[in-house]
């Protein structure tokens, strides 16, 4: 997967994601929060990553836009687990 290095694959596989259409299938953001609920230690970058995987784009070619909407969707989530 673009932007998925070795250390992100071996954490994707930990949750039982192998695959692009796995991926595409939980969703970034399910994703995202399945690593950070796993204790690996999830940044931005990575959410990020993992959307450019998902668009076939580098992840620093991300328009704002998408990254912001992203950073939103995790957010709401975070504040529904306190």
């Amino acid at each position: 997967m673009k932007n998925i290095g070795p250390v992100s694959s071996r954490w994707l596989a930990g949750v039982g994601i192998h695959t692009l259409d796995e991926l595409r299938s939980v969703g970034v953001v399910n994703a995202y929060n399945l690593l950070r609920c796993h204790g690996y230690r999830v940044s931005l970058n990575l959410l990020w990553a993992l959307q450019g995987a998902v668009m076939n784009v580098h992840w620093t070619r991300l328009p704002d836009s998408v990254k912001q909407d992203l950073r939103q969707r995790v957010m709401q989530i975070h504040e529904t687990d306190h």
